[in-house]
């Protein structure tokens, strides 16, 4: 069984106030109080502590806006002896993320699979290791509408040595697969110093 890695920090302290972002949309609430689901933050929702550091810059400080997204909560399906972890995403999207009239743009949804998938790769790659995403396709199967929330999901599929491929999906409130996609990231050593998250 896969251990957690110390790169997230479980036990989100904004969890509750994070919840309360989402209190007018039901179906997002039950994911708050899903008993196999474990709130973390990942290194790349942390902003840098230093003002000089460029690293994790566009997801943590760019796209955590009111207008691009407002609210995001994640969470891990904690792994098994069978099966790999599985990352969850819930975001409250704004319209300073659209390419058309209340559409996400597309490249927008690629950074957020790249980010699902990056993520739930992460817990199973060495604890002194990082990843770079080397492959990354997305299937755009229907608009993703703005402002809304959404669900994006994602889970490793295989390993190989330094290879770790793995697979996502973004959702709407019906479950509907907004897009999905592949990935394939490799193992490298750290690309940057470390910092306290």
């Amino acid at each position: 069984m896969t251990t957690l890695k110390s790169r997230h920090l479980f036990g989100d302290v904004r969890h509750e106030q994070t919840k309360s972002q989402f209190s007018s949309t039901p179906w997002a609430l039950k994911l708050f109080d899903d008993p196999t689901l474990r709130p973390f933050t990942s290194s790349s929702r942390v902003p840098p502590e230093s003002s000089s550091s460029t690293r994790e810059t566009f997801v943590s400080r760019t796209l955590s806006t009111p207008d691009t997204i407002s609210a995001w909560q994640s969470f891990v399906k904690l792994p098994t002896s069978s099966k790999p972890a599985e990352v969850l995403y819930l975001l409250k999207l704004g319209s300073g993320l659209n390419g058309h009239h209340n559409l996400a743009h597309g490249g927008f949804v690629s950074v957020v699979m790249d980010d699902v998938i990056g993520n739930a790769v992460d817990f199973e790659r060495p604890e002194d290791k990082s990843t770079m995403t080397a492959y990354l396709k997305v299937d755009y199967r229907r608009p993703v509408k703005t402002p809304g929330v959404l669900l994006a999901r994602g889970w490793l599929e295989r390993k190989e040595g330094r290879k770790m491929w793995g697979r996502g999906t973004i959702e709407d409130s019906e479950g509907n697969v907004l897009a999905d996609g592949e990935a394939l990231f490799i193992v490298v050593e750290p690309l940057w110093p470390k910092e306290k998250l």
